[in-house]
């Protein structure tokens, strides 16, 4: 019995490996949330573009459109607070209850997640998202580049509020 775990956890590496990164960025992201000065939560850092509640909201909507809707995403009129980009502080939700709507979209995440295979990983992705990679490997570390992005934008504003960044290795 214990050779047939050790072979099929072995028969999965890619995918294991995947789910564990995604993991740790979920639990990183929740983590800066969670650290965020309420009273910094929505203002700008250094422009309008870098407002904490914003930036926190697009990694949402990045892992609900790439990772539970594959490339071809989720419908963006199904948004809860509209698109990212046009977004005002005002118009987007406080801490707790972005939160309670971050753990919503981790549910459908952590779902879709536990049917990658190895076998998907390594298929080909289609040509007109060729600029991400040739394979559904190179869409997923596209997708970790991403969200790493964002949570580096958000560690930095953190910093800048006299709070310590947070970053979730293990």
């Amino acid at each position: 019995m214990e050779n047939q775990k050790t072979e099929n956890s072995m028969s999965e590496i890619l995918a294991n490996d995947v789910r564990s990164q995604y993991q740790k960025v979920f639990k990183t992201i929740r983590g800066i949330v969670e650290s965020f000065p309420e009273s910094r939560w929505r203002e700008p850092h250094g422009d309008e573009y870098y407002i904490p509640c914003r930036i926190a909201y697009h990694l949402a909507v990045v892992i609900d459109n790439m990772v539970v809707g594959g490339l071809g995403g989720n419908n963006m009129a199904e948004l809860p607070y509209g698109k990212w980009i046009e977004a005002k502080a005002e118009d987007l939700p406080d801490k707790s209850a972005f939160l309670a709507y971050f753990d919503t979209v981790l549910e459908r995440a952590e779902k879709a997640l536990t049917t990658l295979t190895d076998e998907y990983l390594t298929s080909a992705i289609e040509d007109k998202w060729a600029w991400i990679g040739s394979s559904r490997m190179g869409m997923q570390l596209y997708l970790m580049r991403e969200l790493s992005d964002h949570t580096g934008e958000l560690n930095k504003m953190l910093i800048e509020d006299g709070v310590p960044d947070v970053w979730v290795a293990r």
